[in-house]
């Protein structure tokens, strides 16, 4: 037996293994589903509380139950999870923070909960409702600063995602259609950079048929320099 740990120690040494290092196959990069998941949720969102193509008032919440349950609470919750798997501390949080969010959406309106039901109840609900959205743009606002310098997407949607939650904490908080609206159409713009963010990310890992167009013509290029360097006399013709 201690023959055997002895060999595992030795193999795991050779193969550069050190203490505290994971020793299974790294997981994938998981801003690819995460971003895709939460621009789709955002989007569905903002077209409800923005009035988007439909009435203040709608009652037909079934589309944003479905989708803030399945695809925002979730796979962008599950990405974040993954997230953490893969060392990313930055995006594990974002998504499992919105993830939480959405299925909590998602969950308020199987219950038949409308946004704009605030309006015309009493001011218990508009605070309540009020409270809820502040205390996730206090909690915003934080990953908004600390990740400024992080990317250019990630800053952007985090400001859109923070003007939406503090529009719509006071909007809700008084009573205020037009002000729910403005957040609504905040939180449009928000999926917009989530739907950046995944374009960047499923281009850099080389699913995009650009970058598939990039690597063949660097290749027929390093190909071409290659015959030119071993035939001068068909390079000066």
């Amino acid at each position: 037996m201690a023959e055997e740990t002895s060999h595992q120690i030795a193999h795991y040494a050779d193969e550069g293994y050190r203490a505290g290092e994971p020793r299974f196959r790294p997981f994938a990069d998981p801003c690819g589903p995460g971003w895709a998941a939460l621009a789709v949720s955002l989007f569905t969102f903002s077209f409800y509380a923005g009035a988007i193509g439909m009435p203040f008032d709608d009652p037909n919440v079934a589309t944003l139950a479905s989708t803030s349950l399945v695809v925002g609470g979730l796979v962008v919750f599950v990405s974040g999870m993954w997230a953490f798997a893969a060392n990313d501390t930055v995006h594990a949080t974002i998504f499992t923070l919105y993830g939480a969010l959405f299925g909590a959406v998602g969950y308020l309106s199987v219950l038949g909960f409308n946004i704009y039901n605030t309006v015309d109840q009493d001011k218990t609900v508009s605070h309540a409702a009020g409270t809820f959205w502040l205390a996730w743009m206090l909690i915003t606002a934080v990953l908004f600063i600390g990740t400024i310098r992080y990317s250019f997407g990630t800053t952007v949607f985090m400001g859109m995602l923070f003007l939406s939650f503090i529009i719509l904490s006071g909007g809700t908080w008084v009573g205020r259609r037009t002000a729910i609206k403005a957040g609504g159409w905040f939180a449009f713009f928000a999926s917009l950079a989530c739907i950046y963010n995944t374009f960047v990310v499923v281009y850099k890992t080389g699913f995009s048929s650009l970058d598939n167009m990039r690597v063949v013509g660097d290749k027929f290029h390093r190909k071409s320099k290659q015959q030119q360097q071993q035939d001068p006399a068909a390079a000066n013709v």
